[in-house]
């Protein structure tokens, strides 16, 4: 496939527009209004709103809809979703946050007073009828206090949303419930997938052999079951023949493992359409995070809530996207929405499993006066801003160490953020091993200081023994399989699992990254290219290990990106993530977005690759019968040789096949269970840019069982 063209990268980057526009965090106003005094009186809301409905049709409708109502590339700009999302806020944040971030490949092409107007559109288009002046950009009123029809239905009692369990069952009523304790998931039950990628080593591997590569071939459905719809990546678990699987909007569910049939069902709210990805289990509790970082424990018989506690303020921007690791008696906790410029920072907490106490709290970003806290270019502490933990950390039971991946400082360039490339903001994109008594910082290993392509290392860290070494690995979006000993940190060695070209040097002894020097010395608003792009490399779906081969095999993505900083004002309240982007495909790479990569942890050389044209959207899992499972955005969930890469078995679903696979065990049968869903950022919309023809239906989020006949 050739190469899209500069024209045609521009064109389709314009139609991204406002893509990811509700998920990011808000952005500083800007402090310049375009509008002079008579420009400010000569016009009014409704003006306004007539021209940014010409302007929204020109750059966002593509994505978002004619009628905001939202495609595959945008989610929906109308009715409940942006209500919940903005209807407390004021107009002023919302020109902030748009004007920050959007239109992602765009910069340059809309004035201040486009902004306005298409803010007065999208305010106009949700019913705000009690405005007259035209909007600045100081306005504050409450958007939702200004819409006739929202203000009448709060004077009025309306049925809430579901709370609470809405379906009644018990567990014990198909197999009575066994408490899980703490030697049961440093070993867990073959049959068992009890935690997000099985082990605390995150090897997302299974010893079940009874589906192996000679017999996969007639792999065949069990069951389905229908989720909830919305943007989901889910991470089944299966305890003792029930899964347990989140949904959209914070509804956890528990389903019989043989039949699919629904046992018992909680929403803890908010019942919005956002995603989370795992749960865990302990003791007789399931352990949930929700999306406005509340953290709560149900009763894994019957659904009822038993305790809950607030993991951070969610009106400061402070939200989770990923659940908990439950180690030693403690539920281990990242957060993410830590871009605004605010005095609280993003850490990395633990809570007593039994009542939900906080027992401690690991900050992520060095302060003044703190080790570490002269890396910040002397910025003041509220301006340090980023350093999230979105992604489940993992455990060494023998070290009493929990291991995690941070994001990168926020902006997402150093001249954003008012800094140098030599301003490396400790404890940014590292590893960090942390102390699970205490919450004290054990080691930390930063792999790409002062990060400037939003290409973070945040993702899951998996253990490995080989022999008497002890090690940890870890593959981010630059796309770099890294080695490093989990009892030092010391770095033992690093291999290139895609094309990338952001760094001109790795030192091979020490790890040290050198960054090319146009994009060391980027200024605002200057286009720099790089591969690969946000979408990774690799992103939030997980690698697995293969311990009987030696074998890290991972889901990669192969796609670039043309970046450009936007300015930040160092303002309280603001920040957010301030870059530009236009997509394309990476060269040599005959237009094959998706590749499995296989490497071998002794040498780090590639064993295997298979590369296709469509986009990986799960994580990869492995089995002793020698199986690797992937899926991707073109339907098709996969089985490939462990030893090969040859793709042995594959079916198609009713949507993206998108989330974390899982193999567990009934009675001696063998299942594979994954699940079909839509939304996401980067992963899902560059595909969506480059890859056109790839369609898929926009609902479809469900479970998918199989298993060998009978």
């Amino acid at each position: 496939m050739k190469f899209l063209n500069t024209i045609t990268v521009l064109t389709l980057s314009r139609n991204l527009a406002f893509a990811v526009f509700l998920g990011l965090a808000l952005a500083a106003c800007d402090s310049e209004v375009s509008n002079t005094e008579e420009d400010v009186v000569a016009l009014t809301f409704s003006s306004q709103a007539d021209a940014g409905a010409s302007a929204f049709a020109t750059n966002c409708a593509a994505c978002h809809g004619a009628n905001l109502e939202g495609t595959t590339l945008g989610p929906i700009l109308s009715g409940f979703n942006f209500l919940q999302r903005w209807g407390s806020q004021t107009p002023t944040l919302l020109l902030g946050n748009i004007k920050a971030n959007m239109p992602p490949g765009g910069a340059g092409t809309l004035t201040d007073d486009d902004y306005l107007d298409i803010v007065a559109h999208l305010l106009e288009a949700n019913g705000v009828d009690a405005v007259v002046n035209a909007l600045t950009a100081s306005t504050d009123f409450v958007i939702s206090e200004n819409i006739s029809s929202v203000v009448q239905r709060q004077q009025r009692a309306e049925p809430p949303a579901p709370q609470g369990v809405t379906v009644a069952g018990n567990v014990d009523d198909f197999v009575p419930f066994v408490p899980i304790t703490d030697a049961m998931l440093e070993n867990p039950d073959p049959a068992d997938w009890p935690m997000h990628r099985r082990n605390y080593y995150a090897h997302s591997y299974s010893p079940l052999d009874e589906i192996n590569t000679d017999n996969v071939g007639s792999l065949s459905l069990e069951w389905v079951w229908n989720m909830h719809e919305g943007d989901s990546e889910p991470a089944p678990l299966v305890y003792n023949g029930i899964i347990y699987l989140i949904n959209p909007g914070n509804v956890v569910q528990a389903l019989d493992g043989k039949s699919g049939e629904l046992i018992w069902e909680n929403w803890a709210g908010p019942a919005n359409r956002q995603d989370m990805r795992n749960i865990a289990i302990y003791d007789d509790k399931i352990i949930q995070a929700t999306t406005d970082a509340r953290l709560i424990a149900l009763d894994a018989r019957t659904g009822e809530q038993v305790w809950e506690t607030i993991v951070a303020d969610s009106s400061k921007g402070f939200s989770n996207s990923s659940g908990p690791i439950v180690a030693d008696g403690k539920v281990i906790l990242g957060l993410a929405g830590c871009a605004r410029y605010i005095p609280e920072d993003c850490y990395i907490s633990a809570y007593d499993a039994n009542n939900g106490e906080l027992k401690w709290q690991f900050e992520t970003i060095a302060e003044m006066g703190q080790p570490g806290g002269d890396t910040w270019g002397g910025l003041d502490d509220v301006f340090r801003a980023g350093g999230e933990t979105w992604i489940t950390g993992s455990y060494d039971p023998d070290l009493k160490l929990t291991y995690w991946g941070t994001a990168q400082q926020k902006p997402w360039v150093p001249v954003s953020r008012h800094m140098t490339i030599f301003d490396v903001g400790l404890y940014t994109n590292s590893t960090v091993a942390v102390n699970t008594d205490s919450g004290e910082l054990d080691w930390y290993f930063q792999h790409v200081p002062a990060e400037a392509l939003d290409l973070d290392e945040v993702f899951e860290r998996v253990l490995v023994n080989r022999g008497d070494d002890k090690l940890v690995f870890s593959l981010g979006k630059y796309g770099i399989l890294w080695k490093n000993d989990r009892v030092s940190g010391q770095f033992k060695g690093y291999t290139e699992t895609v094309f990338q070209n952001a760094f001109t040097n790795i030192n091979a002894e020490t790890g040290e990254v050198t960054y090319r020097q146009d994009i060391q010395n980027a200024q605002l608003n200057e286009w720099t290219s790089a591969c690969p792009s946000s979408a990774g490399g690799k992103d939030w779906h997980s690698m697995t290990y293969h311990e009987p081969s030696g074998t890290m095999i991972a889901p990669l993505s192969q796609t670039c990106l043309e970046n450009a900083a936007r300015e930040v004002a160092l303002v309280q309240g603001g920040g957010g993530l301030a870059a530009s982007r236009k997509f394309f495909e990476m060269p040599g790479t005959d237009g094959n977005l998706g590749k499995v990569g296989a490497y071998n942890v002794d040498t780090m050389e590639e064993v295997w690759s298979h590369q296709q044209r469509a986009s990986l959207h799960t994580g990869t899992i492995s089995t002793a019968g020698d199986l690797v499972f992937v899926g991707d955005l073109d339907r098709r969930f996969k089985a490939l040789d462990v030893h090969t890469g040859e793709v042995l078995w594959q079916t198609r679903l009713g949507t993206a096949v998108q989330g974390h696979p899982v193999s567990f065990a009934i009675d001696g049968k063998q299942y594979i269970a994954v699940t079909s869903a839509n939304g996401g950022t980067s992963p899902r919309t560059v595909p969506s840019v480059i890859a056109t023809e790839i369609k898929y239906p926009s609902r479809g989020n469900a479970i998918y069982v199989f298993s060998l006949p009978e």
